[in-house]
């Protein structure tokens, strides 16, 4: 059935000649996989270790045709190993798992589109703005499934600026299950760089997110205003970003009071390289997401469909109400080989408004307390060949006093471990 499907693929679109001139057609694809092991006592697991080897592959198709035209189709399937697996102990058979074939990324482009010089995807694809604080393809760390988003984007490139403008559809929820009510999710917004200085990008941006919510007769709108600089200084690289977001829940905090969708959020980073065989690079920064207020008026800030993982153990583009500490070190042991030493300490922005972390600890209210602990990670890349990469790594979290009182007889420190082999062709 899967090769049946993709065969269907490169049919459809090699058979597009009847109607326009094909230019040339590529087969592609990526295989990813990770194993995971993460070892300690976590929520309720009774000091049982998790692990598990994760799997993404995908094949893709692509064409280009006569006028700028151009299409794109790529299914993936992504799980874990095991979730499919046919027969299993004492030959019962163990059904599908969460591996199916899916389609994840199909659309049409139009390459300065009626000579207005505007680039047009319509269709499913992914969006990657600026270095995917707010908006990516969730591709880092473990739990890699990744994301692609439903409708048209416009890009428009000129010798110093570029500007990208977004009218996604993240949901759709008309319908279906929640019959005939508004529970859509959709995004609209521009995106601007400007390139005109040397060795340095400004970026702008405004999003606006809004969300039917079901028996209730207002929406969840967020607006998203931000900007970015980043650049280099002779050996010196740094980068800013700074957001501000004001909205409205749709909901009330039950006295009466709407809760608004609002918050401040930034990130900033500046390192220095050496000049020496090993181009050492030394790095340190501060990432600031605000949370709620104690009187559960506002939510703090919304880190949208970010790809920046800040941790092992605390996020998976969760992590919010934090203030982030980092510093860390890199270097190219060889042509081949790389390796990162990276630290990191965590705390509450707000000590009594909700924490959310995603990963092995869940969110917390009501905190008497604001360390959430110390990260120290080590990591090691190595390109195997110009197709095939590797990468292995080792995370280890001292828990700060607000998870160690968060979790009543549960003291140990968690670690993390994990190798990775992907390829692209």
């Amino acid at each position: 059935m899967r090769k049946a499907i993709i065969s269907a693929a490169a049919i459809a679109l090699m058979g597009a000649t009847s109607y326009a001139d094909l230019q040339n057609v590529e087969i592609g694809g990526d295989l990813r996989i990770r194993g995971n092991s993460y070892l300690g006592d976590f929520s309720d697991n009774d000091g049982r270790n998790v692990q598990f080897t994760e799997q993404r592959t995908a094949i893709s198709v692509s064409a280009d045709f006569s006028d700028e035209v151009s299409a794109y189709v790529e299914f993936d399937s992504y799980g874990a190993w095991g979730d499919e697996t046919r027969d299993v102990l004492n030959g019962s058979g163990a059904g599908e798992g969460s591996g199916d074939v899916s389609l994840y990324q199909a659309y049409i482009q139009l390459g300065s589109a009626w000579d207005t010089g505007w680039d047009i995807k319509i269709g499913r694809q992914e969006v990657m703005l600026g270095t995917e604080w707010l908006v990516g393809n969730k591709s880092t760390a473990s739990f890699y499934n990744q994301l692609a988003y439903d409708g048209i984007t416009g890009v428009y490139n000129a010798d110093t600026y570029n500007v990208t403008l977004l009218s996604l559809k993240v949901f759709e929820g008309d319908g279906g299950t929640f019959a005939l009510t508004d529970a859509d999710m959709d995004m609209y917004g521009v995106y601007g760089s400007y390139t005109g200085r040397e060795d340095m990008t400004i970026d702008g941006y405004v999003f606006y997110n809004r969300g039917g919510i079901p028996g209730n007769e207002d929406n969840f709108e967020l607006f998203t205003i931000g900007g970015r600089v980043g650049g280099t200084y002779g050996a010196w690289d740094y980068e800013v970003e700074i957001a501000y977001q004001t909205g409205d829940t749709g909901f009330d905090n039950g006295a009466g009071d709407d809760i608004d969708a609002e918050g401040l959020g930034g990130h900033f980073e500046v390192g220095y390289t050496f000049d020496t065989n090993l181009a050492p690079r030394v790095y340190g920064g501060i990432a600031y997401f605000e949370g709620g207020d104690d009187d559960a008026e506002s939510t703090g800030f919304n880190r949208l469909y970010s790809d920046w993982e800040y941790s092992e153990f605390l996020s998976n583009a969760d992590l919010n109400n934090a203030i982030v500490y980092r510093a860390g070190v890199s270097a190219e042991a060889t042509e081949k080989i790389g390796v990162l030493l990276a630290l990191a300490m965590f705390q509450l922005e707000e000590e009594e408004a909700v924490f959310t972390a995603g990963g092995p600890f869940p969110g917390f209210a009501g905190n008497d307390e604001d360390d959430l602990g110390f990260e120290v990670g080590l990591y090691a890349t190595y390109q195997y060949s110009e197709d095939v990469a590797m990468e292995f790594g080792y995370a280890h979290f001292f828990n700060g006093d607000l998870i160690e009182d968060s979790f009543a007889g549960d003291d140990s420190d968690p670690d993390y471990v994990y190798a990775e082999i992907s390829l692209s062709f």
